[in-house]
């Protein structure tokens, strides 16, 4: 038990460090449109109709919103008090995978699983850069865990439990949060043939529950964009990034699969013998009764992958909400594996292969500090030995589970560290929005607002970071129809410079930015310190006159 005791508590430490490094890292993009849209919720004193600069907003659901905008009402508007009170929120995502986990097989497996999700990169990663899915994770697992203990002990709190979980997933992402727990309540109830079950009343109830759950966005969406919305909401947003008629053009049928390879990071190869014993062992006992609700659980990750695989339009985080069932089966799997079965030449091969990893993890940072991104820093470089000599310590040891996976979490937090620390400061200083709205808060007279003008310029974070955001300028005419604001800041690329002195409006250019890149758009060509140059587009940084 006290052997147990510190295993636990060195991983929680190790955890706590790492999101304590990510804690001042900036939000950009996506993640930083959806902190502005939880602050434009204060400032409009409106929780219902969603709005972005001012503009009407569609896209997501308000669950993130909602939660972003509490947790500034408490504390006071701050990226810190953002990021943290979705942290506390993914704490029921803990709890519902160590009991799903316990439910399905014993307390061993549940806390792997819950050791294994909160030490993966899909995990400590996108609670830095927050999307829905971060959240949808929590809440899928939440609701399938309601749902199987219902099927299995006929508790009605827990199919009202599981309703508002599927009403929350929804409210969080659209009905995409249904697929997985629909998938999985439908797979357990066929193989278990409860055809009374399936056909029964109490589903009109789960309907009804579902519904009243996500009537604030419906609402919203009713009032700002009419039965368009309602439209936008059920079928354009979701089936429309499937086929590619609203986003994406392009489908590659592989994407999810080497994505989930480094997501799942550092737990990967786990995952990838827990599958294949999953699958080998569901064909060879011919799916009978005591491997029915695994069967669920891995038709619900198929099913869900499969439909995500064909859509049009792709990214890492849409498979979040899977990967809380794929880390329970691989902790089932890992328990068998290391402690059921004693596969010795298994077990040996598996740790020769995470000692590879670990090692190769650690080392990679060396290109990043030395060469990348050049780090001086000796604070930096002391944690970082302190991380290569506990990687070293168990490489050359003997390793049980607990020991490799102490070293496999050494090696992924050794990563997350440098990201946070030094890797993400050395690409901040290209992504030159945020420096724009640090000089707009420093040098613009009060109530004078900073807009961006141009699709190519639309960095969401200079609204969010900056005293007084503007309007989304996005296409000449609202250039025009804003000209005469005399004094307003506006932050565009060149084109959209061009097209400013085409148009014959009269600015006075406060910086211009030579050396600029996204964040997000990082290549091996910028990379490259020799060849980073012939990747740099130039950003201004204007005010009316």
């Amino acid at each position: 038990m006290k052997e147990n005791r510190s295993f636990y508590i060195s991983i929680l430490f190790l955890v706590l460090f790492v999101m304590a490094s990510s804690l001042k890292v900036p939000l950009v993009v996506n993640a930083a449109k959806y902190a502005e849209v939880s602050r434009e919720i204060l400032l409009n004193k409106d929780w219902i109709n969603l709005t972005i600069a001012g503009d009407a907003y569609d896209q997501k659901p308000p669950m993130l919103f909602w939660i972003g905008a509490l947790s500034y009402s408490i504390f006071g508007f701050s990226i810190i008090a953002y990021k943290i009170a979705v942290i506390i929120f993914s704490l029921l995502g803990f709890f519902s995978i160590y009991r799903l986990g316990k439910l399905l097989y014993n307390e061993k497996t549940a806390g792997l699983a819950m050791v294994l999700w909160g030490t993966s990169l899909a995990y400590l990663h996108f609670n830095n850069d927050i999307h829905t899915d971060t959240l949808l994770a929590s809440i899928v697992v939440f609701s399938v865990w309601q749902f199987l203990a219902f099927i299995k002990f006929k508790k009605w709190h827990q199919f009202v439990l599981g309703s508002v979980g599927i009403g929350l997933s929804m409210l969080t992402k659209g009905p995409v949060g249904a697929l997985i727990p629909v998938a999985v309540v439908g797979t357990e109830l066929l193989v278990q043939r409860k055809w009374k079950d399936i056909f029964h009343y109490r589903w009109l109830l789960a309907l009804l529950i579902v519904g009243v759950v996500i009537s604030p966005a419906l609402i919203g969406l009713l009032n700002q964009f009419g039965l368009e919305g309602i439209k936008f909401y059920f079928w354009t947003n979701n089936v429309g990034r499937v086929t590619g008629s609203y986003h994406g053009s392009s489908a590659d049928y592989t994407f999810y699969l080497h994505t989930s390879l480094y997501l799942l990071l550092p737990w990967s190869i786990f995952m990838v013998v827990a599958l294949f014993k999953e699958i080998q062992q569901l064909f060879r006992t011919k799916f009978r009764e005591g491997e029915k609700s695994d069967v669920a659980i891995l038709a619900g990750i198929l099913f869900f992958v499969a439909i995500l695989s064909v859509a049009k339009q792709q990214n890492p985080h849409y498979i979040l909400s899977a990967v809380p069932l794929l880390f329970i089966v691989t902790a089932k799997w890992t328990v068998i594996l290391f402690e059921k079965q004693g596969n010795i030449t298994l077990q040996k091969t598996l740790a020769v292969i995470h000692k590879f990893i670990a090692v190769i993890l650690v080392s990679f940072l060396l290109l990043i500090t030395l060469y990348v991104y050049p780090e001086k820093r000796f604070l930096y470089w002391l944690v970082y030995g302190l991380f290569v000599l506990g990687v070293l310590y168990f490489v050359f040891q003997r390793l049980d589970l607990k020991k490799q996976i102490l070293m496999l979490v050494l090696a992924a937090s050794s990563i997350l560290f440098t990201i946070n620390v030094s890797m993400y400061p050395g690409m901040i200083q290209y992504h030159t929005s945020y420096d724009a709205a640090k000089v707009f808060n420093h040098e613009a007279p009060e109530r004078v607002t900073l807009s961006i003008y141009g699709e190519s310029a639309r960095y969401w974070n200079l609204f969010l970071y900056s005293k007084s955001p503007g309007k989304y300028l996005l296409t000449q005419d609202d250039l025009k129809d804003f000209a005469s604001n005399h004094g307003s800041w506006i932050y565009t690329s060149e084109e959209g410079y061009n097209e400013i002195q085409q148009a014959g409006i009269e600015t006075e250019v406060v910086k211009v930015y030579p050396e600029h890149r996204s964040l997000t758009r990082q290549s091996l060509r910028f990379l490259n310190p020799k060849t980073r140059a012939s990747r740099f587009g130039k950003m201004y940084l204007l005010v009316l006159k």
